[in-house]
């Protein structure tokens, strides 16, 4: 999938919710921000530099800022990802998603470029298709893998409900 097309997917499901909290469209990203008192809030989805593959897909990550100017990645006060903001039940329920996709998972075959770099490499392309046995500690950084237009989907179905008390929370720091 094309970065393009998961912001796409992003925006037709996460936007409506943003728009009725009173957010407005940013201009980088796939990014929110709406005012609060004489600091802005604002939220985004970012996908991962690390690119696209067939086989072990991508990630993506939802971050919040409170900060002086609506632009993402601007001097903020304060700044979190999503993960950062979850219960440890909330981090199970991303866990198991995780997993899901990670199950999901068509592994490569033996020709596959990045499996004749160097055995770090191959190790590290490899843990790719490695469930998540442990649950994610407070403070984690969880990025959220994909390789389907209905991993993207389904994510989003996870963050819909969460949106309201990360707001929240990001009122708090203000």
């Amino acid at each position: 999938m094309k970065s393009t097309e998961v912001y796409a997917l992003l925006k037709s499901e996460l936007g409506p919710w943003f728009k009725a909290a009173g957010f407005k469209r940013a201009d980088t990203f796939l990014s929110w921000s709406r005012p609060h008192g004489n600091l802005h809030i604002t939220a985004w989805c970012q996908v991962s530099r690390d690119g696209w593959d067939e086989y072990s897909g991508s990630k993506f990550v939802v971050e919040f800022q409170l900060a002086p100017d609506p632009i993402v990645g601007a001097s903020a006060t304060r700044r979190q990802r999503l993960a950062r903001l979850l219960t440890p039940e909330q981090r199970e329920a991303a866990r198991r998603i995780e997993n899901e996709v990670i199950a999901s998972l068509k592994r490569p075959p033996k020709t596959h470029p990045s499996l004749h770099v160097s055995p770090e490499v191959t190790r590290w392309y490899l843990a790719k298709f490695d469930t998540v046995s442990a649950p994610y500690p407070e403070g984690h950084d969880i990025w959220l893998r994909y390789a389907k237009p209905e991993h993207v989907s389904g994510w989003a179905q996870f963050i819909l409900p969460l949106l309201p008390g990360c707001v929240s929370a990001v009122e708090a720091w203000g």
